[in-house]
């Protein structure tokens, strides 16, 4: 955790680290204007957080992914290969309309480090996907069901040894490579050694230096378009990232099919692999909001929604660890962001478990209203709004629903405006509509 944080009591880090996050405490504006329109923004979200009514309106947080390239006129994959069009493309996103918050920007990940990799996990604009379009997931059986004792007692080099090289091509070689641990002493080195010489793995080494020196360099042009927005007066929406331990199994490791099957073949071996997850994807979120000083954390919700799994699954193999992920989070001052991808109507009571206003839940596809009734007083909520809306229907008609999902959730604070889900192809007038009719019918 932040070294400010540590002789503050656990109840109260969280508000200690917004309230660092909301000073803008070390960084740089581009006028006293700017700064006071910072700590304003990121106010907002802070009462929001803490579930307080704020003294002005609701805040609005548009989860943007291409959003800003596309309405720049910027294919998917210009985006990808482009930075200088990246950056200047969000500046304009934000000088146009305004956001509370607003991140990923670095979640247009750079195309040339993935080529370099041979990235498997993800089909992109111009390898695999169309290049108007935007980034799929690729999900496979990455790990072998008989591979869960591997995973579970040495995960690091399974990780390594075996993940990477069927997700990443060019790390294939690293497969043939022996564990780290004859490092430990001379006589046990150089069998270690003798494998990292070896051509094929020098050239998988070589493939990772230059991914490296290309995402390095990619940074050197992101940050200062990063910095030039958060100058103007815009805060960054997360400040670190994580993932349900279960998701972390289910998405990049087992697959669907193959993680459905798990939880009746080897339940035991599920559970024990998301516990061997629960503290690396804790050290992850905290890592990141630390050096960062950001404490929302963000985390995507995937398998666990409802038409997934049972609530007696959901109860056995999702809930605990993620909300152990989450208690971790707070522990350390971090605010969970949960994006609830899909809908969660059956799962709402679960959450009512976590200490209150210390996270937030940001909705896709559900109830909103009941989730207000269920959460209130408990959780600041988020999303609800359909982004089919903003991407097909009309201005007045964006209008009239938001008015309608604020007169629903709004009242008594704890609710943060925004789209169900990414945006990446959205109607500039509809959009535009989105934002203003936020901060007319938002207001308390």
């Amino acid at each position: 955790m932040l070294e400010e944080l540590r002789g503050i009591s656990p109840e109260d880090r969280v508000e200690a680290f917004l309230d660092i996050w909301v000073s803008g405490e070390g960084l740089e504006f581009a006028s006293e204007e700017a700064r006071e329109a910072y700590r304003y923004r990121a106010g907002l979200l802070k009462d929001a957080i803490l579930l307080k009514k704020t003294p002005d309106r609701v805040p609005i947080l548009p989860l943007a992914t291409f959003a800003p390239t596309t309405l720049a006129g910027m294919s998917g994959k210009q985006a990808m290969n482009d930075p200088d069009g990246l950056g200047k493309a969000w500046l304009k996103f934000v000088d146009d309309y305004e956001p509370d918050a607003l991140g990923g920007m670095l979640m247009v990940m750079y195309a040339p480090v993935l080529e370099a990799l041979d990235y498997k996990l993800y089909k992109w604009p111009g390898h695999g996907v169309p290049e108007h379009l935007y980034y799929q997931f690729n999900e496979q059986e990455y790990m072998k069901a008989d591979e869960y004792d591997h995973f579970i007692q040495d995960v690091t080099d399974y990780w390594i040894r075996v993940w990477l090289p069927r997700t990443h091509g060019a790390l294939g070689p690293l497969a043939g490579t022996f564990p780290v641990y004859g490092s430990m002493e001379l006589p046990m080195s150089s069998p270690w050694l003798m494998t990292l010489g070896i051509p094929e793995v020098q050239d998988a080494f070589k493939a990772l230096l230059e991914a490296g020196r290309l995402t390095f360099e990619w940074f050197q042009k992101m940050m200062p378009y990063v910095g030039q927005k958060v100058a103007k007066g815009f805060p960054e929406s997360a400040g670190g990232f994580t993932k349900a331990p279960f998701d972390v199994l289910a998405d990049s490791f087992r697959g669907t099919t193959g993680i459905m099957m798990d939880l009746f073949r080897q339940p035991d071996k599920v559970l024990k692999a998301v516990e061997v997850l629960t503290p690396l994807m804790i050290n992850l979120g905290v890592s990141l909001a630390k050096v960062n000083r950001n404490p929302l954390v963000f985390i995507p919700l995937h398998k666990g929604a409802d038409g997934f799994m049972s609530n007696a699954h959901f109860e056995k193999f999702y809930w605990p660890s993620l909300k152990n992920v989450m208690l971790g989070l707070i522990e350390n001052g971090c605010v969970p962001v949960c994006f609830v991808e899909g809908a969660y109507n059956q799962r709402l009571e679960y959450l009512t478990e976590l200490p209150p206003g210390k996270c937030v839940f940001y909705f896709d596809r559900t109830d909103m209203a009941r989730a207000k009734e269920v959460l209130a007083g408990k959780s600041c909520i988020a999303g609800g709004f359909p982004v089919s809306l903003i991407m097909t229907g009309k201005p007045e008609q964006v209008e009239a629903e938001v008015k309608k999902l604020l007169n629903q959730v709004a009242p008594n604070g704890g609710y943060i405006l925004g789209v169900g889900t990414a945006l990446d192809d959205p109607k500039p007038e509809n959009l535009k509509a989105f934002m203003e009719a936020g901060r007319k019918f938002g207001k308390y």
